[in-house]
């Protein structure tokens, strides 16, 4: 095992983590002698799904031996950075999260690369900074579903379930912000595959199941009969759930985030289904790069930036989702990720490949800075047909699947 040192206090902090003892299998198993922390930092814990984040970043840095804390920030991206702050005058090297606003992360990484440090972003990116732009590492790697990817896969279901051929409803988030337009991408893209679909009414409903009720409810007086509708997240899929209910109207209707009151709705019947980002994985997952990272390995250029699998949950197969969801075991094996730990058989348990951020950010309608260039590691791997290669490999390593 290579193990690279930014310091001679953290090269013993690293050797007494890692030490560990064989098991009967020949595994590493970290020792808890002495611990190094990871900080999570999030909006809150209140939230199903930051709830479900925070679950599967804890079980992953007990599984590698470190010493878990998350923080919340109500919101507040002042209150993000006093936290990185506070953190890291404790003593905190490892950090993994969001962005409450993406203007802060260029932020939080310049905090975290001057004191030698390892930040691991997730979902949030901001458009034309890319991990490779932050020198020795700090920043790296990003990863994040592919909300675009999601709703395709979704809607292409939602078509098909109603022959490739009628009316539908779309119902969308905020408007313009990076999760909706990605999603928009998405939709529409399924959109050209079927041209017999065709779409009614288009509306905001800003994520929030209450006004996805009252807009529902407009669109039924005005346009009785439709066949299908999408929901841009799953609150919003509900409040028109609920609308069309009341209107003694059953069609198929989807949303996306996987959240446990949608999987109850789909084994019920009332709802088609919902894509999950399993949380749980994608904060473990962070913690395992961040690992990683720490612990030698250098992502190539185009594993800086990876987009993540998602699960679409239909009424075959939400039985084994639901399982872990209601607090049985994660059923991912963490050390088995780790390009360190398991060099040659590492098995990221999900689909993972690379992110264009050209595609990426194009989507944020933020125009690219005069002058700014892609750095030119990546640029070149990129032409050296390095995301074909990546893919597979990532592809070819994707043993353990996620329940699906």
């Amino acid at each position: 095992m290579r193990i690279t040192r930014r310091s001679i206090l953290r090269t013993a902090i690293v050797i007494a983590s890692v030490a560990g003892v064989a098991s009967a299998a020949g595994a590493l198993v970290p020792s808890a002698v002495a611990q190094e922390t990871i900080l999570s930092e999030t909006t809150n814990l209140e939230n199903e799904y930051w709830g479900n984040w925070d679950k599967g970043g804890k079980v992953a840095a007990e599984a590698l031996g470190y010493k878990y804390v998350t923080l919340t920030n109500g919101g507040d991206p002042a209150k993000q950075l006093s936290n990185y702050e506070a953190q890291i005058a404790a003593g905190t090297r490892l950090f993994f999260g969001v962005a409450q606003s993406t203007g802060n992360l260029r932020a939080i990484v310049e905090k975290v690369a001057a004191v030698k440090g390892i930040y691991v972003g997730a979902w949030d990116t901001l458009p034309w900074f890319h991990p490779l732009d932050v020198p020795n590492g700090a920043y790296a790697p990003w990863s994040a579903p592919d909300d675009s990817d999601a709703a395709y896969r979704l809607a292409v279901l939602l078509f098909k379930s109603i022959g490739g051929k009628g009316d539908v409803v779309h119902l969308t988030g905020f408007a313009g912000s990076n999760p909706d337009t990605a999603r928009n991408d998405g939709f529409d893209r399924a959109l050209k595959e079927f041209p017999n679909i065709k779409v009614i009414v288009t509306q905001t409903a800003n994520w929030n199941q209450d006004e996805a009720r009252k807009v529902m409810e407009s669109i039924i007086v005005a346009h009785p009969k439709f066949d299908a509708v999408f929901g841009q997240n799953d609150s919003v899929g509900m409040g028109a759930m609920q609308a069309c209910e009341e209107a003694g109207i059953h069609v198929p209707i989807v949303g996306l985030d996987g959240i446990a009151e949608v999987m109850k709705l789909i084994k019920e019947g009332r709802m088609l289904a919902t894509a999950s980002f399993t949380p749980e994985w994608q904060a473990g997952f962070a913690v395992v790069k961040a690992y990683d990272v720490e612990h030698g390995w250098k992502p190539s250029p185009l594993e800086t930036m990876m987009f993540t699998g998602t699960i679409i949950i239909t009424k075959n197969n939400v039985d084994p989702y639901q399982k872990f969801l209601r607090g049985g075991p994660l059923p991912f094996d963490w050390k088995k990720m780790s390009h360190v730990l398991h060099p040659d058989d590492w098995d990221e348990q999900n689909a993972a490949w690379p992110a264009d951020p050209e595609v990426l950010w194009k989507r944020t309608n933020i125009k690219k800075p005069d002058g700014y260039d892609l750095p030119k590691a990546y640029r070149d791997a990129k032409a050296a047909g390095d995301v074909e290669r990546i893919t597979k490999l990532y592809a070819d390593h994707y043993k353990a699947k996620i329940p699906e």
